[in-house]
């Protein structure tokens, strides 16, 4: 990893880091900025993520193929991570960045557009989320890569506020969506993300260079690259460890997120604005996430912190699994988004200061492919529960699979941290 005293070039001069605003947040102003447009983009995000299982539900009514579609957002990660990896690594990661918030815009304008052209069909909207994962998977993963060179000395700290802002969004966008989507329609409101995307776009086309190229990548680079990320992962044990323990979580969590919406509609009975309630306490868990990140980091030990964490997640779960209140899903997820989000803010703290800059994107791509392998099959799992016994049920897979999560930072590495 490079070191840490090494200077950014977005830390220039003295105005980047003496401004009144860093008192607040105490980090760099370029870093702030950047944050500013991620709120707007991921705002958007928020209403696309809404929108898109109403939009199906609307077309279909089936649980079936509101779980398939979650699957199918996901799947291109477990193809084409160490791939994506491998690019990040090698090019230029502003201009990478760029390029893929355009086309993500332009994607996501189609959906509307066909569906005005009277030409929507179901298999679109697999299409389309297909390839916008992949394109969010490079942005992502680019994010976590310069993340170290915006803010060298804080990544905590860095990784909290960018959780942050992505939370509050996510808090923010559902209640939005809701008003949106009664008032305007589901297909209305994603012309609203479309635009989103420009909040990033202009930080990023204003942001100094990074000065990251590397030569271009053949076939055989590729694969040499992706096996060289597979090797650093497996011989550190508690970046495999971190790997591993997500991806049970991840199966889990993907099994009640994946039909959240159907339970919400079709168990529940829930209409439009106590549905956007439900999905609004996700994003305030994850804000309460990331800002106790850094004071419990501070407070207690890392092995200590983590399992704790993922205990209470577990809690979380189990009580949508045995309440029928109309806010119980929301409240599970309430804990469950907290705690994951707090989580998540340490482990990626971990892997920016173990893993060398230069691998980075490999290294993260390939283990998003197993921390998101099972997703897919959780999401199908969760659809084929609702559809053929108790719905409540996914809540009870989703909590079995928190706690081996706990069970794996206690017996593993995790725990010496």
């Amino acid at each position: 990893m490079s070191d840490p005293q090494t200077a950014s070039p977005l830390r220039t001069d003295q105005d980047e880091q003496a401004v009144p605003v860093r008192k607040l947040l105490e980090l760099p102003l370029a870093y702030i900025r950047f944050l500013a447009g991620m709120f707007i983009s991921r705002l958007g995000d928020s209403l696309f993520t809404f929108a898109i299982p109403w939009i199906s539900y609307e077309l279909t009514k089936s649980s079936i193929v509101m779980g398939s579609m979650y699957a199918v957002s996901v799947l291109p990660i477990v193809l084409f991570g160490p791939v994506v990896g491998s690019l990040v690594d090698r090019w230029d990661r502003k201009r990478l960045m760029i390029v893929t918030d355009i086309l993500r815009a332009l994607l996501v304008v189609l959906i509307p557009l066909l569906h005005f052209a009277g030409l929507l069909q179901l298999w679109h909207l697999y299409a389309i989320s297909f390839v916008l994962t992949i394109l969010s998977l490079m942005f992502d993963v680019s994010i976590v890569a310069i993340i170290p060179q915006l803010v060298p000395a804080q990544l905590t700290r860095a990784n909290a506020s960018y959780q942050l802002t992505n939370q509050i969004a996510e808090m923010a966008g559902p209640l939005l969506a809701g008003v949106i989507i009664a008032g305007i329609g589901g297909f209305n409101t994603l012309w609203l993300d479309a635009l989103s995307f420009g909040g990033t776009l202009i930080v990023l086309m204003l942001m100094a260079d990074l000065g990251h190229s590397r030569s271009a990548a053949s076939i055989g680079r590729i694969f040499s690259d992706i096996g060289e990320g597979f090797k650093w992962l497996v011989r550190s044990k508690i970046n495999l460890s971190f790997s591993f323990q997500a991806m049970i979580g991840n199966f889990g969590y993907s099994a009640a997120f994946g039909v959240l919406m159907f339970y919400l509609l079709n168990t529940l009975h829930l209409n439009t604005q106590q549905s956007s309630i439900n999905y609004t306490l996700l994003g305030f868990g994850g804000m309460i996430g990331s800002l106790l990140a850094v004071p419990l980091e501070r407070r207690f030990r890392r092995g200590l912190l983590i399992p704790v964490l993922l205990g209470v997640g577990t809690l979380g779960f189990s009580f949508a699994a045995i309440s029928d209140f109309w806010l119980a899903p929301g409240i599970a997820f309430l804990g469950v988004t907290t705690c994951n989000v707090a989580w998540n803010t340490i482990v990626t703290s971990v892997r920016q200061e173990t893993i060398p800059q230069d691998m980075i994107g490999r290294v993260l791509g390939f283990s998003r492919v197993l921390t998101r392998l099972a997703m897919p099959l959780g999401a199908m799992t969760g659809a084929a529960l609702s559809e053929w016994t108790d719905p409540r049920a996914v809540f009870a897979v989703a909590a079995a699979a928190k706690l081996l999560e706990v069970i794996i930072a206690l017996v593993t590495q995790i725990r010496k941290l």
